[in-house]
Formats: C-alpha cells, sequence, structure tokens
C-alpha cells in the first residue's frame, strides 16, 4: 500500500479539524443531542463503519482531533501522521471516555465523542493545554481493529 504524502496528509488533518470544529460548534449551539451512556460519555456517529466492533484486550488504532469544548483550539490531532494511536482496549492506555466509547463503536466507525472531565483527564488535567477539570470533544475514526 503506498503511503500518503506530507501534503495529503496535512489536507486530511485540515478537513478534518474543520468538521471537529463545526461539530464542536454545532454542539454549543444545541444543534446535537448525542446519546449518553451512564457514565455521561456522549457520542454521535456521523458515518457508520462496517467492521468489527472491538472487544476488551484488543489492540486498536484511532485517528483524532481532540478539542477543549470550552475552546475550539485542537490541543491534539493524529490526522497528520500516517498512524493513529495504538493502544490495548479496556487496559487503561488511554482516557477512561476512550475505553468506554471505542468499545461501542466499530472499525470504520467515524465519530464525536463529548467527555465529561470526570472521564478525560479530571482535578490533574495534562500537558498540551488541557486545564483541571476540562470537558473534552473527540472527534474519531477507528482506523483497524487486531
Amino acid at each position: 500500500m503506498k503511503k500518503p504524502t506530507k501534503a495529503k496528509l496535512k489536507a486530511i488533518a485540515a478537513d478534518r479539524i474543520a468538521f471537529a470544529k463545526e461539530i464542536r460548534q454545532d454542539y454549543l449551539d444545541g444543534k446535537l443531542e448525542p446519546n449518553r451512556t451512564a457514565s455521561g460519555l456522549g457520542y454521535l456517529i456521523h458515518e457508520a463503519g462496517e467492521g468489527v466492533q472491538p472487544k476488551p484486550g484488543q489492540r486498536v488504532e484511532v485517528h483524532y482531533v481532540g478539542l477543549l469544548e470550552d475552546k475550539p483550539s485542537v490541543f491534539e490531532e493524529s490526522f497528520s501522521s500516517a498512524r493513529g494511536v495504538r493502544f490495548l482496549l479496556g487496559a487503561g492506555e488511554v482516557i477512561p471516555a476512550w475505553d468506554e466509547a471505542i468499545a461501542l463503536l466499530r472499525w470504520g466507525d467515524e465519530a464525536t465523542l463529548f467527555v465529561p472531565a470526570k472521564l478525560g483527564y479530571g482535578p490533574k488535567g495534562r500537558g498540551q493545554g488541557i486545564p483541571t477539570n476540562s470537558n473534552l470533544i473527540f472527534y474519531v475514526e477507528i482506523a483497524s481493529v487486531g
């Protein structure tokens, strides 16, 4: 398989970032009502994939754009790279919201996650511009399950 060029990756990243910012604004304007889990995690599936649903213990790869709910700036994104973030589902390698949300999705899904602070970085916050007790918004694409 041919590796995407830097220009192609940059264009894809710009497109996904613009979409994530648009979804964030629609959410804040009350135009979207995400599905909610018992934990308070919100999610909207924009494009349903046709692949398998990952199970705990499986390695998954996810491309994403991360935004603060109260600021439109991107704190992190993976689309500028050919590889997304890889982690073992359910092993606590990522924030609790991701372990919960990715288990609800399927390979190929494109979704937005609305993460309350308690399922994100909570009172500790995180470097890279994530203050304490921040609600987060992630646009995600499940790139692979294995």
